[in-house]
């Protein structure tokens, strides 16, 4: 005869370890997709900082532009106006990008502070305080860079004299 209760237990026992099988596999997944995004977005962030900088880095014109721009704002011809703030927003905009990422949960607070204090202290030169005057449009930003402000973590070689050869 057979027993029923006994292949229903463990019919049981087998669908309930299935189940957990099925469970940890799903949590190794969650951990693996969470780490790539992660590092998806970290690659796409150094990248759109990156571009920026290439440009800047490869035009000495525009090196020169960024420079008077930040140190010596009086100097810009009206052009030069605009295009220095044009390069303002190309970086406010990656900073605007990490301050959503992190305000969403994506970007950890130990990386986003790294971040902040840097563009805080690049929004802190004399020719970029007029933009966050001007630009409205970051006030969150702004208002969240004041947090990390004060201290110096770059040299962004902004003012940065070579002797004459």
């Amino acid at each position: 005869m057979v027993n029923w209760e006994a292949i229903a237990a463990v019919g049981e026992m087998l669908g309930a370890s299935a189940v957990f099988v099925t469970l940890v596999y799903l949590a190794l997944q969650i951990r693996q997709n969470t780490a790539a995004v992660a590092t998806a977005t970290y690659e796409s962030t150094m990248t759109g900082f990156n571009d920026i900088n290439v440009v800047v880095a490869s035009e000495p014109a525009l090196a020169s532009l960024l420079d008077r721009g930040c140190q010596d704002p009086d100097s810009l011809k009206a052009v030069e106006v605009v295009q220095f703030n044009f390069l303002l927003r190309c970086y406010a905009n990656q900073w605007w990008k990490l301050y959503k990422l992190h305000a969403r949960g994506s970007l950890p607070a130990g990386e986003w502070a790294i971040f902040a204090r840097e563009a805080a202290q690049f929004l802190d030169q004399p020719g970029c305080r007029p933009f966050r005057a001007q630009n409205a449009l970051f006030a969150d930003l702004y208002s969240e860079l004041d947090k990390h402000g004060g201290t110096s973590i770059s040299d962004f070689g902004f003012g940065n004299q070579t002797p004459a050869e």
